[in-house]
């Protein structure tokens, strides 16, 4: 059943449109440091192509970039280029020359390094305190500056102030090796908490190379996802009311493309019914004026929408067509 359940990860969580193939190549001598060796050349131009991909695939992102998390993402290479493929690797007894193939999430890494607006962002409800970890996750230390970069770098929490205190746990679980692939498998639940009570709370899977990559590459997944939920409930939310909803499909393909194609666009969900008018509520960073300007720009399968009326700064009206 385990083996099943993994596998079924595997399957589940490596969608072609997410994650892409990005090639690169790194060089390393066995003289570039004090005690010479091949094997510590080798890992240097392992290291090395990783980075080269990750800047690759920075280069590739059509969306204006904020340079500290680009700084923030180069940082935690590791946890951004775990699942990669060697291709092809040369030694001459001196050098070692090699060619990777990385797999990298591209949706993940937008969200992570896209220029925000402060005016829309404003400032976050909560503030970090608190980080524990399990064994499973590797050096704590290293865990809590991960944390703190992640959820401090995307806006969903600050690192001093008066805002309410909010702790953070991750629990950490190797899954093992990947049937039939080259990959190890790794989940991690991450709780925040404030109060007394979760904030955010979800259980993420990663994979990687290696066991301890994997654990790193889900710990990254965690955060990113509960930044999402740490933004939506700092941002509040803005009212969306849906004239002529029916069919019912419509609202349901207009939920999808909102969350996955509208950038500052985290959660939407259906808020209040009514006759002939369905409100949804949209939580992310966008302001109801940003949210219509959007909309407008936004292709939807079959149908099209019109804006109604937008009232500032939390309500919009929209009409389906």
């Amino acid at each position: 059943m385990i083996r099943s359940l993994v596998v079924g990860l595997a399957l589940g969580l490596m969608p072609a449109a997410n994650a892409a193939p990005v090639r690169a190549q790194g060089k390393a001598t066995a003289s570039e440091t004090k005690e010479p060796s091949l094997a510590g050349a080798r890992a240097r131009a392992l290291r090395r192509a990783r980075r080269t991909a990750l800047e690759t695939a920075l280069s590739q992102l059509s969306v204006p970039i904020d340079g500290e998390a680009r700084k923030d993402v180069l940082a935690a290479a590791d946890a951004w280029t775990g699942a990669y493929r060697i291709l092809s690797e040369h030694g001459d007894g001196e050098a070692v020359n090699l060619e990777i193939e990385v797999d990298i999430d591209l949706v993940r890494l937008t969200k992570r390094v896209a220029k925000r607006d402060p005016a829309a962002s404003g400032r976050p409800v909560f503030r970090l305190a608190e980080v524990t970890a399990t064994p499973a996750c590797g050096d704590v230390e290293a865990v809590r500056a991960m944390v703190r970069t992640e959820l401090s770098g995307q806006g969903s929490v600050a690192l001093d102030g008066k805002g309410p205190a909010l702790t953070v746990a991750l629990e950490c679980q190797p899954l093992g090796p990947v049937q039939h692939t080259y990959l190890r498998a790794a989940r991690v639940r991450i709780t925040g908490s404030s109060g007394g009570q979760a904030v955010a709370e979800l259980s993420v899977p990663a994979f990687a190379t290696t066991p301890e990559e994997a654990v790193t590459a889900a710990i990254q997944r965690a955060l990113s996802d509960a930044s999402s939920q740490l933004r939506a409930r700092r941002s509040g939310h803005v009212r969306v009311q849906v004239r002529a909803p029916l069919p019912s499909e419509r609202i349901r393909r207009l939920e999808t493309a909102m969350r996955n194609s509208v950038l500052g666009v985290d959660e939407v969900e259906v808020g209040a019914l009514s006759r002939g008018v369905v409100e949804l509520h949209v939580r992310g960073t966008l302001s109801a004026k940003e949210l219509a300007r959007k909309l407008g720009e936004l292709s939807l399968p079959g149908f099209s929408l019109t804006i109604v009326d937008v009232d500032p700064p939390d309500a919009l009206t929209i009409r389906l067509e």
